[in-house]
């Protein structure tokens, strides 16, 4: 119960006040030592919180390491986490791909302040430093959020292996969540559709906004719209998805349907770069210019078509694939993204891609979403 100060009736009755809890809580939290936590971000796997609970911890890729970081960049005994007093310190151990901190390979041991960024080989982390009680609520909040990184994976496709067309992606946001999606399904069992979404922004709020709009388009849900015609999608997206309806929030999408048939494929775009059709000796830009979804009203989208050569595939991609920094501080080109393309991807393609953006980017996370969808056609 809470009263406007501290003090209680004649009768004696003491009331303790909200400001009296939020006190004690602070005088709580000065008198017990802070926790210390790495929340862990690598390739395709959820976030996941690692507590340093131990005066020394070892960081490499194989046991008897404290933390075991399972990949061929990261060296035996990588780094060394040394807890002095209420300091967190990190060493590296002479690794062979360096340990960074925001970015700076360090060369002898450095104090980590809270929200410091590091880089051991391909695995991304941030240090935190609690209080007990906020690692308490952490706990809780990334239950919360682990439910809902679950619901967001839980919506992509599986990758289509075998058949007329097949399909292959890879997905990693620059946070937890992203304001990324991507997606692909029958149409009248005879059609096959795609689509990739790029949300305005990051975090939860960008991720709900893209899962919605991908579950309009998963489940079909644009009353009275031919799936089978890019143009009259868009139009209805626009129209069900004007930003200031939705808190400002905008998206830019591509979105395309393949008859095999006739190897024709309906194209339409707003607001996104281009796609990419390729087949041995030759690659054609797939996009074709309207704004993105949610900013103009009523606009009349235009869509195109090609003819998809035997043995071509298609590559559709968010900007994040090609918005990067690389280790000489030049600022990539979508040009340089493409130059990683192949006219004949072989298995795990869009692993491969993020593989060598990865390694060509500056060390530390990437700054927006990695999406890219590979679909190949017989």
């Amino acid at each position: 119960m809470s009263s406007i100060d501290d003090a209680g009736p004649e009768d004696g009755t003491v009331f303790i006040t909200d400001k009296t809890l939020k006190r004690l809580a602070q005088a709580n939290d000065a008198a017990t030592p802070p926790a210390h936590f790495l929340l862990l971000l690598s390739d395709n796997e959820p976030g996941r919180r690692v507590k340093l609970d131990k005066p020394s911890m070892v960081a490499g890729r194989i046991a008897p390491a404290d933390l075991v970081l399972d990949s061929t960049m990261v060296s035996r005994k990588h780094c060394r986490f040394d807890l002095n007093g209420e300091r967190m310190t990190l060493t590296d151990l002479g690794s062979t791909n360096g340990t960074f901190i925001n970015g700076v390979r360090i060369q002898a041991e450095t104090a980590l302040g809270d929200g410091a960024q590091i880089t051991i080989g391909n695995f991304q982390m941030t240090y935190q430093r609690r209080s007990q009680r906020e690692a308490s609520e952490a706990q809780e909040l990334d239950r919360d959020l682990q439910q809902a990184v679950d619901y967001v994976m839980s919506i992509l496709p599986p990758p289509i292996p075998s058949g007329p067309v097949r399909a292959d992606w890879f997905y990693l946001p620059c946070a937890r969540l992203g304001g990324d999606a991507f997606g692909y399904r029958s149409v009248d069992g005879r059609y096959f559709s795609s689509f990739v979404i790029d949300v305005s922004g990051h975090g939860a709020g960008a991720a709900l906004y893209g899962v919605t709009v991908a579950n309009v388009l998963r489940q079909q849900l644009l009353p009275g719209v031919d799936f089978r015609s890019p143009a009259a999608v868009m139009s209805s997206l626009n129209e069900m998805f004007q930003m200031e309806d939705h808190n400002w929030l905008f998206f830019t999408i591509w979105y395309g349907v393949y008859d095999p048939e006739t190897r024709t494929l309906r194209y339409c775009s707003g607001g996104h770069h281009e796609a990419v059709l390729t087949h041995p000796g030759h690659r054609v830009p797939v996009g074709i210019r309207n704004p993105a979804i949610g900013v103009t009203p009523a606009h009349v989208f235009q869509e195109a078509q090609i003819t998809v050569p035997a043995n071509s595939s298609l590559y559709v991609f968010s900007d994040g694939v090609f918005e990067i920094e690389d280790k000489d501080g030049r600022q990539w080109e979508m040009d340089d993204f493409l130059s990683l393309l192949r006219d004949t991807p072989g298995p795990n393609e869009a692993r491969r891609l993020y593989n060598e953006v990865r390694d060509k980017a500056r060390h530390g996370a990437l700054d927006d979403d990695f999406s890219v969808m590979v679909l190949s056609f017989d």
